[in-house]
């Protein structure tokens, strides 16, 4: 989960830090509210955070399907346990 927030907070500061530039260095003649800055912010916080939900939730799902996509071949094969010294019990 942290790393879902992490994600999220990160697109979200670089969308208002490249939003803010395009205000100020653009559109310099047209200056818009700020409220509108964090309505858009909060809209690509959820919006991101949504979409790193679903990905980090699906992520072994996804990688089967692009697997049958791709026609790659992949077998999950656990490693066998091999014990070799003096049994614990």
């Amino acid at each position: 989960m942290e790393k879902i927030i992490t994600l999220a907070s990160l697109v979200t500061f670089l969308f208002c830090v490249l939003k803010f530039l395009e205000m100020r260095m653009i559109e310099s003649d047209e200056q818009k509210p700020l409220k509108d800055l964090v309505r858009d912010a909060v809209f690509v916080f959820m919006c991101s955070f949504a979409g790193g939900f679903t990905y980090f939730k699906l992520d072994h799902s996804i990688g089967d399907f692009f697997n049958i996509l791709t026609e790659t071949k992949t077998l999950h094969v656990a490693t066998p346990q091999i014990f070799t010294d003096e049994p614990g019990f």
